[in-house]
């Protein structure tokens, strides 16, 4: 398939989130589509999920919607989660499917909201669709153009992102949970956290919890 290809689903049925977690979706109540990215001519690939967050989080301002950032791969709106992200590798060197779940006319977990609930008229999916592609082909674009810097773009995360300076519960596997407290994302794009005592330290990949937010469940389970 070319680079750009969408695939759309209007329902979910035996969907997937971060960590093999379960995700299901009732018709048309949101927006649910992978789209193929071609990342040659890019540095810093671990950007991805990140880079896809900020499109997001444009293209709901474009939207109307107020919302912020989750490191590594959540949207929320005042802590409540709007949407989430997957990627996995397309199986060809240097692409990669961006999976975007978006709640556009309902939201489907405990804590969590739709765009149903912020903005006024509620958009159809298709403009949902289309601003979010937009937003993520123009910041990918502008990256393969290098007109970016990994400095100024993980500041630019920093100061959208609700984990840095809120209080977190950490899992990472093979190791005890522990508590932190979200200090910076580094110019990979990586979470920089604080433990009480200790100096500060980078998540690569984890399992980050505010402490203030219970963890999103399925209604049913």
């Amino acid at each position: 398939m070319p680079p750009w290809t969408v695939v759309l689903s209007a329902e979910q049925t035996a969907g997937r989130g971060r960590l093999d977690r379960s995700w299901q979706s009732e018709s048309g109540s949101g927006l649910w589509c992978s789209i193929l990215v071609d990342l040659h001519g890019c540095d810093s690939l671990s950007w991805l999920p990140l880079a896809t967050g900020l499109a997001v989080l444009d293209a709901c301002t474009e939207l109307g919607a107020s919302v912020e950032l989750k490191w590594p791969n959540d949207i929320t709106a005042g802590g409540a989660k709007l949407g989430g992200i997957l990627i996995e590798s397309a199986g060809v060197p240097g692409q990669w499917i961006v999976g975007i779940g978006i709640n556009v006319g309902a939201a489907h977990f405990p804590n969590s909201v739709s765009l149903s609930d912020l903005v006024t008229p509620v958009p159809q999916v298709a403009q949902v669709l289309t601003t979010v592609f937009g937003a993520l082909h123009e910041l990918v674009e502008g990256w393969r153009d290098s007109n970016w810097s990994r400095e100024s773009i993980s500041d630019r995360y920093a100061a959208l992102c609700s984990s840095v300076g809120a209080q977190l519960n950490v899992s990472r596997p093979g190791e005890p949970s522990f508590s932190a407290v979200g200090v910076g994302i580094d110019p990979e794009g990586h979470l920089v956290i604080a433990r009480p005592g200790q100096e500060s330290e980078i998540l690569v990949a984890a399992d980050v919890v505010h402490a203030t937010i219970e963890p999103c469940t399925p209604k049913n389970s």
